[in-house]
């Protein structure tokens, strides 16, 4: 993936922050590239490394204060790129959860129709 091509560019939306992943080579590392466009006078600003400070502890995770704030369009493509990483979400939530619960269902739909046994006791109510 080129991230500092004319591919990502189109996508940018006039000043909007886009944190981007791409696949790390052979290690499954991700990259993660910070930019944001003005579209304006096509000027491109990137973030530089990362600079991590001491802090209490007391300060650590802090909801009400983030970082960085993402539209929903930005964290959209940075899933996106996580996925294409490779990444997948820990949980069976989701889609991945709901094909399974699909997979189920037709199993016992299955049962119902193929070998005439159902598989709820009759007179069962909700």
């Amino acid at each position: 993936m080129d991230v500092m091509g004319t591919r990502l560019r189109g996508k940018l939306m006039n000043n909007e922050l886009h944190i981007r992943a791409i696949s790390g080579g052979h290690k499954r590392n991700v990259g993660v590239v910070i930019e944001s466009w003005d579209d304006a006078n096509g000027d491109l600003f990137m973030a530089e490394p990362l600079v991590m400070k001491k802090q209490p502890r007391s300060m650590a995770f802090q909801p009400d204060a983030p970082n960085i704030i993402l539209s929903p369009t930005a964290a959209q493509q940075l899933i996106d790129d996580l996925w294409d990483c490779g990444l997948r979400p820990s949980e069976g939530s989701g889609s991945a959860g709901q094909l399974a619960a699909t997979e189920r269902h037709l199993k016992d739909m299955r049962t119902i129709v193929f070998s005439g046994e159902c598989p709820i006791p009759k007179g069962a109510t909700k």
